[in-house]
């Protein structure tokens, strides 16, 4: 892969680490604050407060770190791109597990969402679920479609990115880039 091409990637792969990153922050950061104020009233009552909020924030926080410790070299780029695919696949993955099991039911003892026969609180699989939400929930879909691309960018960049790239694969990789030009 050419050193302009691997700019990209990497630039693309930020930038939609960074939407994912302020989406997180956009819709847990407020929720944390409100949720923060009243924890003690929700526990008082039995109730636990929804962990998605912290979770959120947390989450967003690694995203946003990721760059800066790049940058400063406490991070290699192989690391990077592994923890970038595995974060990415890490919120889907959260994502699936969260609506498959009826938004929070087995957080609460004795709860148990409508519908909620093992394919989560819609009935059915797991699989027609997602596509429920991804039909009904724009923002999300478009969120976790941003995420899948760059879990598939970071793949990209790990097998094909020269300044990671052992020595002798590096130059099987540059000597097929420069016969498909």
């Amino acid at each position: 892969m050419d050193r302009r091409t691997t700019k990209l990637l990497r630039g693309t792969a930020a930038a939609l680490v960074f939407a994912t990153a302020a989406f997180h922050l956009w819709w847990g950061l407020p929720r944390s604050i409100i949720y923060a104020q009243a924890i003690e009233g929700l526990f008082g009552r039995g109730l636990p407060p929804d962990p998605r909020p912290f979770l959120f924030v947390a989450f967003a926080a690694v995203l946003f770190a990721g760059p800066y410790l790049i940058t400063r070299g406490v991070i290699g780029l192989r690391n990077a791109y592994i923890a970038g695919t595995l974060l990415m696949i890490a919120s889907i993955a959260g994502w699936v597990f969260w609506h498959a099991t009826g938004h929070g039911a087995f957080l609460v003892e004795g709860f148990s969402a409508p519908s909620s026969g093992g394919g989560g609180h819609h009935g059915g699989s797991t699989a027609l679920l997602i596509l429920d939400h991804f039909n009904t929930e724009p923002t999300e879909s478009a969120i976790k479609t941003l995420e899948a691309l760059a879990a598939a960018i970071f793949v990209t960049l790990l097998w094909k990115d020269p300044a990671i790239i052992p020595g002798e694969r590096r130059e099987s990789v540059e000597s097929n880039a420069s016969s498909e030009s």
